[in-house]
């Protein structure tokens, strides 16, 4: 740590990262009391309150505020691996593992910098020279290590935060080949599970429509359509019984909704979705009370119930390789069309057209829905420090640029014996015309994301902290598990014994603590509220979008109702089954089998890949557009009676 510069940022990171115990509460109070986002950050057992004590007293120790002592050093040093010995298992403890790691960074940085004052630089020499600090460290880190690997293995599955063009299809395409299982592992699956719709949102239709007509509905065309809302303990239940070790989720983290009536009344737009009672209870009483709602984020979290993963890449190279990879999608479906389309588009016109995916799109996905739809521009000081929190509760932090990734992080971090490197990612090309589409003004969208580039900056010295204790155990020879080194990762059959890592290996981790695994096994005999239907995802500000669509012409039908190409099909989102008590499963009967295989061979004719989901929602937004055209909302010249299915319709138009 020579460099000035680079030292002084980790010491503000650091700073950060000490201070998160006392911002938490204060800033996440809608959090659901199931969904535990403060779970290990030292206010849970008296375990875990004594080491967040003992980590405040060696940092302020350590920090230079006051002068080093020697002596208080090395006793804080035993008395931190005694607390953490204690801590409870099943938990990886993200934060406090953090706070404890962070303070041993300060403390090992405080004795081996030079140009201390003489008293301390002779006591900052014991402690350097002692072998007993050496030993009591490395013992922290090897109990820390331990307790990360047993929380892993009492999750038993991985929830990964796909940030689109971030190295997310490659991160799904490694974890197959780690033995993962997940619903689909294509790349038009990508690792995510469709009933819960964590989809990408890029494209607003409406922006769509002002440049060209739009031609039926596409799957990027969900900007400003609502997530149906699944909460941890339904996605809990569902991987479970499915027995998935592995999903994507590409759209934002959970919660955050911008209606906080929601909290309040159980509902959003009127239908009930999996309100947590202690959340409303507390919007209520703040309501009482006749205080102001606070910010949207205040409710979001992730999910405690799986391991926590996300793959960071530089926000300006991200931003650059999404708009390409947008062109490339429009080339793919429009042809030479798409260049007229793009062609002399500046950055104003982008900020339209895919908003969030321009405008600090990292942050839009810490921080929960309501912000993903922020005006842009509309991000601060506060969303930053607040994402910052939200990027400390990933048990895992890793970054695309990283050196290391695969030795270092994929081994020592998750179990997994193939690395990314051997993954073919999707990128966006070096097609001949896509420089020429770039938005003259790209400076602009730059210097707009300066807030993601902050926050980039804190997950890599986040990366940095956590990157200490996995080194320390690759360093002295501490395999992930018994067996690791004898996995030839060029086995094509590699995964079959790799088995997704930490996470199915509660066997090994638990039972070596004599801990009952089946004690850790969740089961939920409650029901599950309604999901919305595509119907009630239509935002409310999705009315033009809507409109918009319905410009392109629709089949309607003497009732109003908007017929799909092929002969229809259901129009409802493939939930129905899982509503009510969980674990019911999927239905039963030879005859319901037989429907679905029908169905299913019907969507494929209809729709390719992509699923009867993104054909629902088109038909709500169509249907919409109708009767707010019937009203007199807007008015809308329709186009030709156009088929709708993933190809759009029939003689729609496109770009150009």
């Amino acid at each position: 740590m020579g460099n000035l510069s680079l030292r002084a940022d980790l010491y503000r990171a650091i700073d950060l990262v000490m201070t998160s115990a006392d911002v938490l509460p204060r800033t996440f109070h809608g959090v659901p009391g199931a969904a535990e986002l403060l779970g290990g950050h030292g206010g849970g057992s008296t375990a875990e309150r004594y080491v967040l004590n003992v980590t405040r007293s060696l940092y302020a120790n350590a920090s230079g505020r006051f002068p080093l002592e020697a002596a208080g050093v090395r006793n804080a040093l035993a008395a931190l691996g005694q607390g953490l010995a204690e801590l409870p298992v099943g938990s990886c403890h993200s934060y406090l593992r953090r706070l404890v790691l962070a303070t041993l960074v300060r403390v090992q940085l405080r004795i081996q910098v030079p140009g201390m004052p003489p008293r301390d630089a002779e006591l900052a020499a014991q402690l350097r020279f002692s072998p007993d600090t050496d030993v009591l460290i490395f013992r922290i880190y090897r109990i820390l290590y331990a307790k990360y690997r047993q929380g892993a293995a009492a999750k038993g599955a991985i929830e990964f935060l796909h940030i689109s063009k971030s190295g997310g299809t490659s991160m799904c395409t490694v974890a197959d080949a780690n033995g993962c299982t997940a619903e689909s592992t294509t790349n038009f699956g990508n690792c995510m599970v469709r009933r819960f719709d964590d989809r990408p949102r890029w494209v607003s239709a409406t922006a769509h429509n002002e440049t060209a007509p739009l031609d039926g509905w596409r799957w990027y065309y969900r900007y400003l359509v609502r997530r149906g809302e699944r909460t941890c303990e339904y996605r809990d239940e569902f991987m479970h019984r499915k027995h998935f070790t592995f999903y994507s989720n590409e759209f934002a983290v959970h919660g955050g909704l911008d209606d906080r009536s929601y909290w309040a009344n159980g509902t959003s737009t009127g239908t009930a979705a999996g309100a947590d009672p202690s959340a409303a209870a507390a919007a209520a009483a703040g309501a009482a009370a006749g205080s102001a709602p606070g910010p949207t984020y205040a409710s979001a979290h992730v999910c405690s119930q799986f391991l926590n993963v996300i793959l960071l890449r530089h926000p300006l190279s991200r931003l650059v390789s999404h708009i390409k990879w947008i062109m490339k999608v429009y080339r793919t479906e429009y042809g030479k069309r798409h260049e007229d389309f793009f062609r002399g588009r500046d950055a104003a016109w982008w900020r339209r057209f895919a908003p969030a995916a321009v405008d600090n799109y990292n942050m839009r996905l810490l921080l929960g829905e309501g912000v993903y739809y922020a005006p842009i521009g509309s991000l601060g000081a506060a969303h930053l420090a607040a994402a910052r929190l939200v990027l400390l509760a990933y048990d895992v932090v890793l970054l695309l640029e990283a050196p290391d990734v695969d030795e270092l992080w994929l081994k020592q971090a998750l179990g997994w014996r193939v690395g990314l490197r051997s993954a073919s990612a999707r990128v966006a090309g070096a097609h001949r015309s896509t420089a020429e589409m770039m938005p003259p003004d790209l400076d602009t969208l730059v210097k707009a994301n300066e807030n993601d580039v902050l926050l980039y900056n804190f997950a890599a010295a986040v990366h940095q902290i956590d990157g200490v204790m996995f080194a320390a155990m690759a360093a002295a020879g501490i395999r992930p598990y018994h067996a690791y080194e004898a996995l030839d990762p060029k086995d094509q059959w590699v995964g079959r014994r790799v088995k997704c890592g930490f996470v199915t290996r509660r066997q090994q981790f638990l039972v070596a603590m004599n801990e009952d695994p089946k004690s850790y096994e969740r089961s939920y005999n409650g029901s599950f509220p309604r999901v919305l239907s595509p119907d009630e995802r239509v935002r409310g500000a999705a009315a033009e979008v809507a409109a918009a669509l319905a410009a392109a012409g629709a089949n309607v039908q003497p009732d109003g109702s908007v017929a799909a190409a092929g002969g229809g099909g259901s129009s409802d989102d493939d939930d129905a089954e899982d509503e009510g008590k969980a674990g019911s499963g999927g239905g039963s009967g030879t005859g319901r089998r037989r429907q679905r295989r029908r169905s299913a061979a019907r969507r494929r004719l209809i729709e390719g890949a992509e699923g009867d989901v993104e054909q629902a929602e088109g038909r709500a937004h169509e249907r919409a557009a109708v009767e707010s055209a019937a009203a007199g909302e807007r008015g809308v010249s329709g186009g030709g009676g156009g088929a709708v299915g993933r190809g759009g319709a029939a003689g729609g138009g496109g770009p150009g």
